[in-house]
């Protein structure tokens, strides 16, 4: 994992180049939490402006076995899903590491996704790591690329 931190660092450090990236101080691990916090109010809101809050507009988002899509392209998934879901599953992140370097900051998460059964019992219907990469805005921290990827529940 740390080859692939060091690795993204080292990516970040040369998208960073291209970005005017305000000062400031490097992201804790509770400030991701937090903004992740907002990500999951947005959800369970159904506000995809909400959600969006969290990303700049030059994100690139992955996840395993689909195509990357951009800022405009997820947003618009949002708004669709939203449309057409009556309850939304229940979301929690768990920041597990913070590494800053050049105004940029990779933050490694666990995300778990959990839904009623037909019981009301809620269970664990998916988990996934992801690794998110942050730039400083005058709006504060945004993620600019997301990579997600299944784990064993």
């Amino acid at each position: 994992m740390n080859k692939l931190v060091a690795l993204l660092l080292g990516a970040a450090a040369l998208m960073g180049a291209s970005f005017q990236a305000c000062s400031a101080e490097p992201l804790a691990l509770k400030e991701a939490g937090a903004i992740f916090n907002q990500w999951i109010a947005g959800y369970h809101a159904k506000d995809a402006e909400k959600i969006m809050s969290v990303f700049d507009k030059t994100l690139v988002y992955s996840s395993q076995g689909e195509a990357d899509q951009n800022y405009a392209e997820l947003k618009k998934g949002y708004q669709e899903f939203f449309a057409t879901k009556a309850t939304p599953s229940k979301w929690k992140a768990i920041p597990k590491e913070v590494h800053s370097q050049a105004g940029l900051a990779v933050v490694v998460s666990i995300w778990e996704q959990r839904q009623k059964d037909t019981s009301g019992h809620e269970e664990l219907v998916a988990r996934f790591r992801s690794v998110d990469i942050f730039r400083p805005t005058k709006a504060g921290w945004k993620i600019v690329r997301t990579i997600n990827y299944s784990e064993p529940n």
